[in-house]
């Protein structure tokens, strides 16, 4: 007697898959809709997941973005005729289980007016000039990168977010390439009488043996490296998070009262 045939996988025939490379400006289109994904992801095969009312849209083997579909049956039919291909189940997201092992995550978070995000309802401020902007914040081991919606490296502060609980957040999926090197930022300022200076209201002491000179200082990950007569003087750690708003130092005018 013939075994009776296997029965075949169920599908989803309406919906089709698609290879992509993002371009340079992280802008992507695929059949007239626009995915963003930051020139940070240049570079990079993206699989998209689409049917007429979502678009999952995978790097490798996890799914790192969702969104509404503004596709319809016409604009799938002419990417088959393309180079789409039937589409499998939708993309699953990482499980919770290999997140709170990965040592790298990413949460996308909308910065408020004040210049803060929330995670796991605490409120962490990462910059007033970010304030309406879409930024990244990949947590890496004990440290938080903030990336602008740009893809580039704002800021890094400690993680506030212990390892075990990282799974918990809201859009959390496994991170993406590194950050890109951050933007040095060079201040000067004239050392005072009493041998100290001070940057976003960050009080240095520098030394006496350097008062009334300028120094130049140079904002290196967390720390500030100061420069007098092209010789580095001293490095120390940066302990506000306040903005730098005033970049030249104000020299003295002899015979000014």
């Amino acid at each position: 007697m013939t075994p009776p045939p296997p029965p075949e996988p169920v599908g989803w025939p309406d919906a089709i898959e698609v290879d992509r490379v993002v371009p340079p400006s992280g802008n992507m289109w695929v059949g007239g809709q626009q995915f963003w994904l930051s020139p940070a992801r240049a570079g990079q095969a993206v699989t998209l997941w689409i049917d007429t009312t979502t678009v999952h849209l995978s790097v490798g083997r996890w799914r790192i973005k969702t969104v509404p579909s503004r596709l319809s049956e016409v604009d799938l039919a002419r990417l088959r005729r393309s180079d789409a291909r039937p589409a499998g189940p939708p993309p699953a997201g990482p499980s919770p289980g290999a997140l709170a092992a990965s040592q790298c995550v990413e949460v996308d978070r909308l910065v408020n007016g004040i210049g803060g995000i929330t995670l796991l309802n605490r409120l962490i401020l990462v910059g007033s000039p970010l304030a309406g902007q879409r930024a990244r914040i990949r947590l890496d081991g004990q440290l938080m990168h903030v990336l602008t919606q740009d893809g580039v490296l704002w800021r890094t502060l400690p993680c506030p977010i212990p390892p075990g609980q990282r799974h918990c957040l809201q859009g959390v999926r496994l991170a993406g390439p590194a950050p890109l090197p951050e933007a040095v930022s060079v201040v000067q300022r004239r050392v005072s009488s009493r041998g100290g200076i001070q940057v976003a209201r960050q009080r240095i002491q520098v030394g006496m043996t350097h008062a009334g000179k300028i120094a130049t200082v140079i904002t290196e990950n967390n720390t500030y490296r100061l420069v007098i007569d092209g010789e580095t003087v001293a490095s120390v750690p940066r302990t506000t998070s306040r903005e730098i708003s005033r970049y030249k130092a104000h020299a003295t005018h002899p015979g000014r009262r």
